[in-house]
């Protein structure tokens, strides 16, 4: 999914605070599109709010390009932590909701095209409030938007891109219809390549998890002043979660491991420091009033499953799955992530049934077990010392199916590594009535995955897509309580967040190549930062709000440059910056370019 600037959104009584996107519009041919309003001021709720679509009149396919625009308009009032919109059953955009006291409104968009095939047809779509606490169907708490479908025709002369024949909603879990697997009935028997398009994040911070063990043995890891995201009361909930500070996609095709998706470590918006009991200052977003890296949308990740087309020709059912550990509160409550994928198909329109196999598979079937170090010491009533969490896993799949026109092999390479490093400081003493709890974690993450995956004929390189992709994430957190005037259950004095700091810097860079046979290589390059810190002191609740820089940058190498930066300072808007590093200063994207770093299949170049 791209970004773009903020246009109009739906009218309110109460006042909206606009949050200013640092993310690129998805780019468009410089022609006339026709406009289908999918709904306008529609509430997204839990059961899903429905609405139906019509193709375009007078525009029919081919199209250069297909683009979702959509204005939202929210607050945490609504009581979810995101919305969905699918048509016919099929996952057109997913993305978490602002958590901001103040009604806000914010715009996205999505390159759509290579689901042009579902356009062709009338169908039924639903708006789906996610992970709703309860009904958030009514009055002023819920969630509203407005959408457009622009259909852009080519220019005279011009090929249109070669797009997927079929979409299929392979895998939907908490959104609405029956959750988990989709059982494919109908799959056609010439598929040539096949491609799973993966939206899976853990709402919760699953890089912050401990093993059940280090958990028994250093019990105040599990605090109510740690860092979480369980709510906050009258009396505290403990934070932490379980089994370990790893996460990735598993994609299975009828139960055989075919392909792994990394997990973007995004930033929920409200940390624990914002979440005060009576103490309406510490309930300020992160992400206002600018976003943070996924912090409104999340960007599907496209998995290359071409070796397997050829047990998705065979007759009969198949499911294509998603596996992820499940990562769990101490109390053993699951978080409920959105998980969805798309699979996209592309068939040999010479030969009805295409023959083939699967000829080399390394990818274990078994979620992987990362390797835990615990330095952790305890003196007294002080914990220090180092958590380590690694994993590298490789692995390398090929197959080839029986075209019209000669055997293909595809074979997919995929190396990834995953490094975590927490340092903690926490001193408590639960046993002492007069304790008052500090939590210091100070955590340095990077994941980053290598993948290519190539096309071949006798021989001969037909394509190659290589993509590496690395998500680093530094982390200082302190969290600082104090007893409060409340009493729990057992007649004790209860120890609440008051005070603190956060200081984050994320990064999402891709670098993604494209090679077809006879034609130039086509180079991206994505580079985006975000800087944020906010403190609220224990003693006097004095509260600095949010400072935040978001900056994002995109080039390529037919031209394309886009740069735009927004900084904010005590929590308001206070610079903005565009086309620094661009040719004269001007952002200039080809339409044909994926600046968000959404799927790129370069089927525009050659069909």
């Amino acid at each position: 999914m791209a970004l773009a600037l903020l246009a109009p959104c739906v009218a309110s009584a109460s006042p909206q605070e606009t949050i200013e996107r640092a993310g690129p519009p998805v780019p468009t041919p410089q022609t006339q599109p026709c406009e289908v309003q999918l709904f306008r001021d529609a509430p997204f709720a839990t059961p899903a709010t429905g609405f139906s679509f019509t193709p375009p009149v007078g525009c029919p396919p081919p199209w250069a390009k297909v683009v979702l625009s959509m204005d939202l308009d929210g607050s945490r009032a609504a009581q979810t932590r995101g919305v969905a919109v699918a048509l016919n059953d099929v996952p057109l955009f997913l993305g978490p909701t602002p958590d901001t006291a103040q009604p806000s409104n914010w715009h996205v968009e999505r390159d759509l095209t290579d689901y042009s095939v579902l356009f062709k047809q009338p169908g039924n779509g639903a708006l789906i409030a996610l992970r709703a606490f309860r009904d958030a169907t009514g009055g002023s708490t819920r969630i509203i938007g407005s959408a457009t479908l622009r259909f852009y025709p080519p220019r005279p002369g011009k090929r249109t891109p070669r797009v997927p024949d079929a979409v299929y909603p392979a895998y939907t879990d908490q959104l609405s219809g029956p959750p988990g697997v989709r059982d494919l009935a109908s799959l056609p028997h010439n598929i040539e390549r096949a491609y799973l398009d993966v939206t899976a994040n853990d709402e919760s911070f699953w890089y912050n998890c401990i093993t059940p063990a280090m958990a028994q043995a250093h019990p105040t890891l599990i605090s109510p002043v740690a860092l979480g995201l369980s709510q906050r009361g009258i009396f505290p909930a403990d934070q932490g979660c379980l089994p370990h500070s790893y996460s990735d996609v598993l994609v299975t095709v009828d139960g055989s491991p075919a392909g792994v998706a990394p997990v973007f470590p995004w930033l929920p918006t409200h940390f624990s420091i914002n979440s005060g009991p009576r103490r309406s200052p510490f309930w300020n977003a992160v992400d206002t009033p600018t976003d943070s890296a996924e912090s409104l949308d999340f960007v599907p990740y496209r998995v290359d499953l071409s070796p397997f087309a050829a047990i998705l020709n065979e007759a009969g059912t198949h499911q294509v799955a998603l596996n992820m550990t499940a990562h769990m509160d101490i109390n053993g409550q699951w978080f409920l992530a959105p998980r969805t994928a798309n699979l996209l198909v592309y068939l040999d329109h010479g030969k009805s049934r295409l023959p083939g196999a699967v000829t080399f598979n390394s990818l274990p079937a078994s979620l992987p077990e990362p390797a835990v170090s615990d330095g952790l010491v305890q003196d007294g009533d002080l914990l220090q010392g180092r958590v380590g969490t690694r994993l590298d896993r490789d692995f390398e799949i090929r197959g080839y199916v029986d075209t019209s026109h000669g055997r293909v092999q595809s074979a997919v390479i995929q190396h990834s590594r995953f490094w975590n490093v927490r340092q903690y400081h926490v001193k408590d003493d639960p046993a002492d009535f007069g304790d008052q709890p500090y939590y210091r974690e100070d955590l340095w993450l990077k994941s980053t995955t290598q993948s290519v995956s190539r096309h071949t004929q006798g021989g001969n390189l037909l394509s190659e897509d290589r993509r590496d992709a690395s998500y680093p994430l530094e982390m200082h957190y302190i969290g600082a309580g104090r007893l409060t005037d409340w009493y729990s259950e057992e007649g004790n004095l209860d120890v609440d967040l008051f005070g603190g700091s956060v200081n984050v810097h994320q990064q999402r860079l891709l670098d993604v190549s494209h090679f077809r046979h006879d034609l130039p290589r086509y180079s991206t390059q994505l580079r985006e930062e975000f800087y944020g810190n906010h403190r609220v002191d224990p003693d006097t609740d004095a509260d600095s709000n949010w400072h935040a820089t978001h900056a994002f940058a995109f080039q390529d190498s037919r031209g394309s440059c886009y740069q735009k930066t927004v900084t904010t300072q005590d929590g308001s808007l206070d610079d903005t910056t565009t086309g620094m590093g661009c040719p004269d200063g001007i952002n200039r994207l080809r339409w044909y370019a994926h600046p968000d770093g959404s799927p790129d299949g370069w089927s525009w170049q050659r069909p």
